[in-house]
């Protein structure tokens, strides 16, 4: 029996050493997050720009696809909600009012969850939007 301790002790033990306790997750501030999905369909861009976020202290920018936008969001935990954005008013009568989904969707986002490089925006419990962590800007 004591045997048998000595072995699981020294198995927990070395286990417990090669944990780091750091996280493959990529930061959610301070990371460009590139759109890669939303309502579940992979998405295919039509205009120049990939939309996309980019969180800062209180403060999130990005681009819709046609425009860049601005302004505040409120993190608690795993919560998260954006604030009114301001955003320019570019035409782009390429990428056919994906713009405005793109907005409307991130009004109704609740909270959201990083799995390595992939960012999720959740209403509730139901998956919005999937970004991918790409090269900041």
């Amino acid at each position: 029996m004591k045997k048998t301790i000595s072995i699981l002790s020294f198995i927990f033990f070395v286990a417990g050493c090669a944990y780091t306790g750091q996280s493959d997750d990529k930061p959610l501030l301070d990371t460009r997050w590139n759109l890669s999905e939303m309502f579940h369909q992979q998405m295919k861009y039509t205009g120049t720009k990939i939309p996309h976020l980019q969180f800062e202290a209180e403060r999130v920018t990005g681009n819709d696809g046609c425009n860049n936008f601005f302004g505040p969001y409120k993190l608690e935990g795993d919560r998260l909600s954006f604030g009114l954005l301001a955003s320019t008013r570019m035409a782009c009568p390429d990428i056919q009012g994906f713009e405005i989904i793109f907005n409307k969707m991130l009004i109704t986002v609740t909270q959201f969850r990083i799995t390595g490089d992939r960012l999720d925006l959740y209403a509730g419990d139901e998956l919005l939007a999937s970004f991918i962590a790409g090269e900041k800007s």
